[in-house]
């Protein structure tokens, strides 16, 4: 009897290291949605300028060209300096004036020695609504070391038109992670990077995911190297969003999770543990018997 107990002691360990092994295989991804930045119009000043750091930095992709500290890109204006230097940029133009214009309608002016390559930020990809606007002012503002002196009016926090649809979380994540800034998706984006509409249809899910974490792997024909950031400050779960989003417009299916083949999916590996499970209980229980029929035999010879 002792001999049985410790062959189930030894098969529910093994069972056990199965579940954790198995387990480790499985992604795990902790995803939270996208954090809605709320502004009225009595949302404190520091607070403005502190959801307008958000806003260059993530929905409004401002850093694919510029740069708001040390290091940074440098197609566009360096924005520390931006708010400082807007009282001269444009005569006949007041500074705040002139830093809302330069987000609503950036080809009004253009600095001398960069081209006229910045979309209106009211428009895709970011689509600020005036009050998003006013908080990237505010930060501009911030940044070049003044107080924020943007008000916030009623019309400012006009309710946005409402969705036609429900859209897929890895089209938002492009939002929120600046991809629509460089490239287009279904007629809205950027034209500074490829059309991504049917990137899937020419390179497998899997390659997308590689050229997104490490643009260098690739370059597509007719784009200049070097320009897409490391994707490494991604979550890796937003990076398979992403690209489930991109294969799925292409008639590709590809788990959020990052399966990258039906094998790896984590409802099969469990089926395959319940299934080692049972077999393996199913042998504990045949050796059981087959060891009591053995003793009993010895017994009555």
């Amino acid at each position: 009897m002792s001999r049985t107990l410790a062959k189930i002691l030894v098969f529910t360990l093994v069972v056990i290291g199965a579940f954790a092994y198995l387990g480790q295989l499985v992604p795990q991804f902790v995803e939270h949605p996208p954090q809605k930045v709320v502004i009225t119009t009595t949302t404190d000043k520091a607070d403005l300028a502190e959801f307008g750091k958000k806003l260059v930095r993530g929905k409004g992709g401002c850093l694919v060209c510029h740069k708001d500290q040390e290091t940074g890109n440098e197609r566009g204006p360096d924005l520390r300096k931006a708010a400082a230097q807007a009282p001269s940029r444009k005569p006949g133009t007041a500074a705040e004036d002139y830093l809302i214009e330069s987000l609503k309608e950036p080809g009004a002016f253009v600095v001398d020695g960069y081209p006229n390559m910045m979309p209106a930020a009211v428009k895709p990809p970011a689509k600020m609504s005036m009050a998003e606007v006013k908080a990237v002012v505010a930060y501009l503002q911030v940044l070049a070391g003044g107080e924020p002196s943007v008000t916030i009016l009623p019309e400012d926090v006009a309710t946005a038109a409402a969705a036609t649809g429900p859209v897929h979380r890895g089209r938002a994540l492009m939002d929120t992670h600046a991809c629509i800034a460089c490239h287009s998706v279904a007629g809205e984006g950027g034209a500074i990077g490829p059309e991504l509409t049917t990137v899937a249809t020419r390179h497998e899910p899997a390659t997308l995911l590689s050229k997104i974490r490490q643009p260098s792997t690739w370059t597509a024909e007719g784009f200049p190297a070097g320009v897409m950031p490391v994707g490494d400050a991604i979550p890796e779960g937003d990076l398979h969003e992403i690209v489930a989003y991109l294969a799925s417009l292409a008639g590709k299916s590809y788990s959020a999770t990052g399966a990258t083949s039906p094998w790896s999916h984590e409802g099969l590996r469990l089926g395959l543990v319940i299934l080692i499970f049972n077999l393996g209980m199913l042998l504990v229980l045949v050796l059981a018997r087959r060891g009591e029929r053995a003793r009993g035999g010895a017994s009555h010879g």
